[in-house]
């Protein structure tokens, strides 16, 4: 099988697992403060992809170090400030400004890069944008006070995925995502001690089960998986992939919390889905190369040419 189709479906089932993550940690992190929780979830993260890929690190170099730890600090940073604006904005307007991600990739690949972004791109791009606002904002947009840190946040989350297209061809891939797990730990106990908390070691197991399933499925598989993907997929088909979070946040919920599925979230998920397929097929006159041009025909030589009389 093609390695670029099965690293998107690889990818989009990591998205699913961020996506189930929302309804998985509502229910267990109300045990212990946000930052506890991080910390023990990118720790057992970084134990299990150590566990996995033993050899690597074996060949571990100072270039990998510093690698991983500069990609820590935008994944840290987006989902703290993406914590810091829910607390005085909508679930909706978090998720609509986070996905805003998804043109600020391609913009920044083009202003940053000076790399051209196909046109096609562009168009799947904002239509998937459109199925997010169906999805995430069905009673109409209102001005919150947090949307500055969620843009913040969204800006942090691209520059993440920017990143990892440049560091998508480094040598020990897992290796450089252990040192970047433990990087996001140590910052989220740092943050911790910041704001006057104390490591909470909570007994109770649905603490527990959520800091299992965000560490081994949504952290440990999903930026795993990104880390290789993003050998194979463009940085603007990475953040397409990662506007269906929210759509399978919804479906989760629905499952899991008995949550209302509405006709929006079928429409928003069926736009959402157009997009990727828009992203992936060849349309006449986008993106197709143009032919290259005839040799000319050359000259015969002169002697071939008959003499004059």
């Amino acid at each position: 099988m093609p390695k670029k189709p099965l690293f998107l479906g690889l990818l989009i089932l990591g998205t699913a697992f961020w996506g189930i993550s929302y309804s998985v940690v509502k229910t267990g992190v109300g045990y212990a403060d946000p930052y506890s929780f991080q910390t023990y979830k990118f720790l057992m993260a970084a134990a299990a992809v150590a566990l996995l890929f033993p050899r690597q690190f074996a060949h571990l170099r100072w270039r990998t170090v510093g690698w991983g730890l500069l990609l820590a600090l935008p994944q840290f940073l987006g989902s703290t400030l993406q914590t810091i604006g829910l607390q005085t904005t909508s679930a909706a307007n978090g998720a609509f400004l986070t996905g805003l991600s998804v043109l600020l990739v391609p913009l920044g690949k083009a202003l940053l890069y000076r790399q051209s972004v196909a046109p096609k791109m562009w168009a799947a791009c904002g239509l998937a944008l459109v199925g997010l606002y169906v999805v995430a904002v069905p009673g109409g947009w209102h001005l919150h006070a947090g949307d500055g840190w969620i843009l913040a946040c969204a800006v942090a989350f691209a520059g993440y995925v920017l990143l990892g297209g440049r560091t998508a061809r480094e040598p020990h891939l897992m290796a450089m995502l252990v040192v970047q797990l433990l990087g996001c730990a140590g910052l989220a106990r740092l943050s911790g001690w910041g704001a006057g908390y104390a490591l909470a070691v909570p007994t109770a197991g649905a603490f527990w089960q959520a800091v299992g399933f965000t560490a081994l499925l949504a952290t440990a598989y999903g930026y795993g998986v990104q880390h290789y993907a993003q050998q194979y997929l463009s940085e603007e088909k990475v953040a397409l992939t990662h506007l269906g979070e929210p759509l399978f946040a919804a479906l989760a919920g629905a499952v899991l919390l008995h949550e209302a599925l509405t006709p929006r979230t079928v429409l928003g998920g069926l736009l959402i889905f157009g997009a990727m397929v828009l992203a992936e097929v060849q349309l006449r006159g986008w993106g197709r190369r143009p032919k290259p041009a005839k040799a000319p025909v050359p000259p015969l030589p002169n002697s071939t040419l008959p003499s004059l009389p």
